[in-house]
């Protein structure tokens, strides 16, 4: 079982088919390494941050 979490700016969740086309995405690349049995066992958790709660290089970038 393949197991995903993945964190974005909160602001891509605004797009209201974001979420379910980055699960799909996740999905066929963990089926394109793994199988299509791993794929079908893959859970994805997508995680939306504020800017200003993301660090890059040590600054915050929001």
């Amino acid at each position: 079982m393949a197991h995903i979490e993945a964190s974005f700016f909160k602001s891509r969740f605004d797009d209201e088919t974001f979420s379910a086309k980055m699960v799909e995405a996740l999905t066929q690349a963990v089926g394109s390494v793994l199988g299509d049995e791993a794929a079908n066992d893959t859970a994805i958790v997508l995680h939306g941050i504020e800017p200003s709660h993301w660090g890059y290089r040590g600054k915050l970038l929001g």
